[in-house]
């Protein structure tokens, strides 16, 4: 049985997280057109992608070892679901396709939809997704994401230096 102290520490880390998180999802003034990743000395990563200069992040892939946590959160599709509901995102490359299923919560003042899903990960799990996501990201095409009834074709153009560089903080050595 977890002390009372701990289980407050672990929500603790995890409130943090989420707000830390929060903040990298929308599109920072200057976040450049197509692929990009943010890494912080805490053994965070966040790969994203953005159609063009001002548009939110359509989809950021976080990786937070430090509370081993991955996260995958697209904004700004019309999906056509229901706000609050569960969705399926998938991505594909040929196929190469990663599903996984979360929530979609539409912002009541500017009407955009989010599929928001967190999964626990450690070093092992990371793993596991990995093998699953990776041949995606590493295909020859564009990659097909898919979210209710949005679907919209990311060029792979310029994603190789961000994508290493996710992969190397995501699953390098601890």
């Amino acid at each position: 049985m977890s002390s009372p102290i701990r289980l407050f520490g672990i929500a603790a880390v995890s409130i943090c997280a989420l707000l830390a998180f929060a903040q990298s999802v929308k599109a920072d003034p200057g976040d450049k057109t197509g692929w990009s990743v943010n890494v912080d000395p805490r053994k965070r990563a966040f790969l994203y992608y953005v159609l063009s200069e001002n548009d939110p992040r359509i989809l950021t892939i976080g990786c937070l070892r430090d509370v081993d946590s991955f996260t995958i959160v697209s904004n700004g599709l019309k999906t056509g679901v229901n706000s609050g509901t569960s969705a399926t995102l998938s991505l594909s490359n040929g196929k190469a396709q990663y599903d996984v299923d979360g929530n979609v919560e539409t912002d009541q003042a500017t009407g955009t939809q989010t599929f928001d899903i967190d999964i626990d990960a450690d070093a092992v799990d990371l793993h596991k997704i990995a093998a699953r996501l990776l041949p995606v990201f590493e295909g020859n095409g564009p990659i097909i994401l898919r979210v209710g009834a949005a679907e919209l074709a990311l060029s792979t153009s310029g994603l190789a230096q961000p994508l290493s560089r996710f992969k190397m903080i995501c699953l390098g050595n601890r």
